[in-house]
């Protein structure tokens, strides 16, 4: 999102947003941040693996949307081609903006120049006597609640770096005599997974990542399904979900 500025009534009073997300924000994404709370759900529509930034190292837990960069199978003709909508894409015009480094203060944010933004479509955000809509309280208490999931999410990323539990992983497939790369990814190791104490297996239980990382191993099936979508794209025929 590009430059979002907090939302204010002084200059926001006629400010309207459609409701509809905007999908082609996400057109050449390869991969979309996801939230631990989506794992479950998430795990049959494609790939949940973790990437590391390069600078900071910091790992982060992603969807995997394409087989090449720039590649994403899950929109088609601008619309998405899975059952469920991740979350990130849900949140935009919007987001919250930390007040203090600590992110215990937060106010809302809008990027001004996001295509769902209008002066004359859409739902208003403030109403006359300038108080926020309920559809603009609605959008900002989604944002609360996917900003503490993401919260969650950073402390299960870390638990996993914690207890070493990734590894590095290439993705090597051959689709119709193309080969096909997909390196840089990191997945939970089930094997280290299996060395961990009883103590340890119980607390991830207890704070339901254990599941998660469960929804993790059983999504890279879907990776089989994103093979299919891009043999069907390129053949120029339906794209044939379910597989």
């Amino acid at each position: 999102m590009a430059n979002p500025v907090p939302l204010d009534h002084a200059i926001h009073s006629s400010t309207r947003v459609r409701p509809s997300p905007e999908l082609s924000i996400a057109a050449n994404q390869q991969v979309l941040p996801v939230v631990v709370h989506e794992f479950a759900q998430l795990s049959v529509e494609f790939p949940l693996v973790f990437l590391k930034h390069a600078e900071t190292g910091q790992f982060q837990a992603v969807a995997l949307l394409g087989l090449a960069e720039g590649e994403n199978l899950m929109l088609q003709d601008g619309k998405w081609l899975g059952a469920t909508l991740p979350g990130a894409l849900q949140m935009p015009p919007f987001k919250l903006l930390m007040l203090d480094p600590n992110g215990e203060r937060v106010t809302v944010g809008i990027d001004p120049e996001s295509p769902m933004v209008s002066e004359t479509e859409g739902e208003k955000l403030f109403d006359e006597a300038g108080e926020l809509t309920e559809f603009m309280q609605n959008r900002r208490k989604g944002l609360e609640e996917y900003y503490q999931n993401g919260q969650v999410t950073r402390a299960f990323v870390s638990l996993l770096v914690e207890k070493d539990l990734l590894v590095s992983q290439t993705l090597n497939m051959d689709i119709d005599g193309e080969k096909i790369k997909v390196d840089g990814i990191y997945l939970v190791s089930e094997a280290k997974l299996r060395e961990l104490s009883d103590e340890d297996i119980l607390d991830l239980n207890r704070r339901g990542f254990l599941q998660a990382i469960y929804a993790h191993l059983i999504s890279l099936r879907q990776a089989n399904r994103l093979a299919r979508i891009r043999v069907d794209r390129k053949s120029g025929g339906p794209t044939i979900l379910g597989l």
